[in-house]
């Protein structure tokens, strides 16, 4: 696009915006509210610690639960539209951060949203074993299994209620049975074998520790030994992206937790890979991008996406990458005791926290993380995404604790 269009773009942009937060809220509510708040205009509340934003982004996931019956989590909240239907992937991994929060503040209920979670993704798991896209769709995806598994996981071990462990075995030999013999997923992939599936890598090796298992270690590591070839020497990763597209850091996110917590699980297959050293390369890259002026001189803003030189032209931010990242520096930090990441870490959950939705009467977005910063263009824009919510839920949660060693597990 031509450069003096990129103005006049914005403007129509924020237009749409503004009439679509109308149309979901009306336009008095919306000023009673104070439409610039939801606009996020990158002025950070004073006063607002971590345990009222915790507090915040639960109960908006709490609200985005009950909004699809109280069992999957709906996708998102999209303006103009509503709330989205419950989505099994992100849902999956959701398990989790309730549980963690539901632990670490007291709140039983939490574990019980999180069971309701759990079994409902039982109730649609695919006679393949395999999870889907959508529930009442029959098409599978690997990645959404691997992170229902992370959940179902973390559900056997905070309840040893067998189900959960049986449902992650079906999961597990699915994605066994559709591995090509090289360690990639070719089938009923997004868009093919993707250096991001390193997070069905750590699912597989979860359930192996927990199943006593040993094929699913070793599926496992024949992907990973994939994955890490797709390095580059600075540490960027080939195969990323959607499509031909420059990875965001979404999937970069994805990417490095998978492989740190592949580390961390110091399984004799993944020996001689170098996944630690392979997840420093990325990270310092990361750590050299936190410290320039991100998106709207922002620190930490990171833009959206970067090519192969750590290069990106993007005028906006991936929420959900900035919180992905942070949680894996902070992940790094407690797996090297070197403080220059949780440093880092820092500045990219402050950076999101500029952007959370926080003081509004609006259940629908109060405590919400939209998908982009600036919110009406980029990555999933005018939506607020589940996914989003969860990961700065765990970066908050990270950043309080990560030097008592907490560890989430998904």
């Amino acid at each position: 696009m031509r450069t003096w269009l990129l103005p006049l773009q914005t403007h129509y942009q924020r237009w749409v915006f503004r009439r679509q937060f109308r149309r979901s809220f009306g336009w008095e509510q919306a000023q009673k509210d104070g439409l610039d708040v939801c606009l996020h205009t990158a002025s950070m509340r004073e006063g607002v610690g971590n345990a009222s934003r915790l507090d915040a982004v639960i109960a908006w996931l709490k609200e985005a639960q009950d909004a699809c019956g109280g069992r999957g989590i709906s996708a998102c909240f999209r303006l103009g539209r509503g709330w989205d239907v419950p989505y099994p992937e992100t849902s999956g991994y959701a398990m989790a951060t309730f549980l963690a929060y539901g632990a670490l503040s007291g709140q039983p209920e939490l574990a019980e949203r999180a069971a309701r979670i759990g079994d409902w993704e039982i109730d649609i798991q695919h006679e393949s074993g395999g999870i889907r896209s959508e529930p009442n769709r029959p098409r599978t995806r690997v990645f959404n299994t691997g992170q229902v598994i992370l959940g179902w996981c973390a559900m056997y071990e905070a309840t040893e209620e067998k189900r959960y462990l049986d449902a992650a075995r079906r999961a597990g030999d699915y994605l066994c049975r559709l591995q090509a013999p090289d360690g990639r997923w070719v089938q009923d992939t997004y868009c093919g074998p993707r250096t991001y599936h390193a997070r069905i890598d750590w699912a597989l090796l979860r359930l192996s520790h927990l199943s006593r298992e040993g094929r699913y270690e070793a599926a496992a590591a024949r992907n990973l030994r994939w994955v890490v070839e797709q390095q580059l020497d600075n540490g960027w990763f080939g195969n990323c992206g959607f499509a031909d597209d420059d990875p965001i850091t979404h999937v970069l996110g994805y990417t490095l937790r998978g492989l740190l917590e592949c580390h961390a699980a110091a399984c004799s297959r993944i020996r001689g890979m170098n996944v630690l050293e392979r997840c420093r390369r990325m990270a310092d890259a990361v750590c050299g991008l936190a410290d320039k002026p991100g998106v709207g001189g922002i620190p930490g803003m990171l833009p959206s996406s970067f090519d192969r030189r750590w290069n990106s032209r993007d005028p906006h931010s991936c929420l959900t990458g900035n919180a992905q990242l942070a949680i894996c520096l902070y992940r790094l930090t407690q797996i090297t005791g070197e403080g220059r990441y949780a440093d880092a870490a820092e500045r990219l959950v402050s950076a999101v926290k500029r952007a959370q939705v926080i003081g509004t009467a609006l259940a629908a977005v109060n405590g919400a993380i939209a998908g982009s910063y600036p919110p009406y263009h980029g990555y999933m824009s005018r939506a607020y995404p589940n996914w989003a919510a969860k990961f700065f839920a765990d970066a908050l949660m990270m950043q309080d604790n990560y030097r008592t060693g907490l560890a989430l597990s998904a």
